[in-house]
């Protein structure tokens, strides 16, 4: 194959549940580039080495100890090249600035191996690396923004992401980004040409066997319900608001909640669970599996807090999701990309204030099957405007102009 052909990816995450690389890599192997991925080993017990949907994927090892012995021997392990053949799970501390810098020093040492004529780093994080070989290949380099790197981080720390950003965004020859917000904004921070691919589906993968659906109902008892409720994401408390979702549903017996996902509050969901029969926590979730649990519920919980640093910007997974399996949200009114797009496609109930005693009163307004059928129709609407088809065709015009290959 020739090197036309090939594209190189940086992640600084566990590549097989990061539908936006996932996603991205697949369409570019549909349609005849080799792919390549050097991720992270932020699971233990994945195999380091492996394969997925056409992509040749390596997760590099986290380093985030300070003790001086384990730093020599992640050098010596680096200075080989060795990964090892299985992850090992990775501390708590996994974005500390050690770990940060031996990210970087693997993708390189893995990298400079791998020639290709694209250079695609996914994030800030692996950016340096990314422009270091691209320069090393003489491979053009983009640049895809899934947030923004100047308020990802609090702090000295944020400030530190927003000065490396500045000085290498406008060395990116495509930037890739989520939202129209943040794509203004990243023209302002310097880059050349901004294109958005937003977090869109695959709508042929929320299309589920009709019987498939009802034997899980069926096994989880979700007839008893008259709302089923669905979350599967990020369970950091300063993202999503969820305790008040938590109790709200606790209190409603009439309600479901399908739960599960990463995160900080995963010990209180689950504690929570065990006492209310009405919550089914389901642990990690892999992501070939939400457009079951999705299409399964009523709607889709997706409301953001002011206070997530991101929150100006922010155009989630779940909104795409709830489109691609024609389902309406709650969402908290005004925050984020998200709630402008939901301002003009009406599929949501919106919360001035995501309080347990707004959620139930909304419970009982969606008691109105008038009320359900609006939503419906308003998602399906979402779901014509935003589907993954219309993020490849951008995502392959893009790279048909740095490439002289097209197929």
């Amino acid at each position: 194959m020739s090197q036309e052909q090939r594209v190189l990816m940086l992640v600084n995450t566990h590549v097989y549940d990061d539908p936006r690389v996932v996603a991205e890599g697949v369409a570019l192997v549909k349609h005849g580039y080799q792919v390549t991925v050097i991720g992270a080993a932020r699971l233990g017990g994945v195999a380091t080495r492996g394969t997925l949907d056409g992509m040749d994927v390596t997760l590099s090892p986290m380093v985030t100890t300070r003790h001086p012995l384990r730093l020599l021997v992640a050098v010596w392990h680096l200075l080989r090249g060795n990964v090892g053949s299985v992850t090992h799970k990775p501390p708590s501390m996994q974005t500390n600035i050690i770990s940060f810098i031996f990210f970087i020093l693997w993708a390189i040492r893995l990298g400079w191996k791998s020639p290709a004529v694209v250079i695609h780093a996914h994030d800030l994080s692996p950016l340096p690396a990314a422009w270091l070989l691209a320069r090393w290949h003489r491979a053009r380099l983009v640049y895809d923004s899934h947030e923004s790197a100047a308020d990802f981080y609090p702090g000295r720390k944020g400030q530190l992401m927003a000065w490396l950003e500045r000085r290498l965004i406008g060395k990116a020859d495509r930037v890739i980004t989520v939202g129209d917000k943040l794509a203004a904004d990243l023209r302002v921070r310097g880059a050349k040409h901004v294109t958005v691919i937003g977090n869109w589906k695959r709508l042929e993968l929320f299309s589920i066997d009709p019987s498939r659906l009802e034997t899980e109902r069926q096994r989880l008892g979700l007839a008893a319900y008259s709302l089923v409720i669905v979350f599967i994401g990020d369970l950091t408390p300063t993202v999503y608001e969820l305790r008040p979702l938590l109790t709200a549903v606790s209190q409603s017996p009439q309600v479901a909640l399908l739960i599960g996902g990463r995160g900080g509050l995963q010990e209180e969901i689950q504690q929570m669970a065990e006492q209310a029969s009405n919550i089914f926590w389901f642990g990690y979730v892999n992501y070939a599996d939400v457009p079951l649990y999705t299409t399964l519920a009523d709607i889709v919980y997706c409301c953001i807090s002011p206070d997530f640093l991101q929150s100006r910007y922010v155009v989630p997974n779940k909104l795409f999701e709830a489109f691609a399996a024609g389902r309406p949200l709650f969402a908290h009114r005004g925050v984020g990309e998200i709630g402008d797009m939901l301002e003009k496609i009406p599929a949501a109930v919106i919360l001035d204030e995501v309080t347990a005693e707004r959620l139930k009163d909304a419970f009982q307004h969606l008691e109105d099957p008038d009320l359900r059928q609006n939503l419906h129709h308003a998602a399906l609407q979402g779901r014509e405007l935003y589907h993954w088809q219309v993020a490849e065709t951008r995502l392959l015009e893009l790279y048909q102009s740095l490439t002289p290959y097209n197929r």
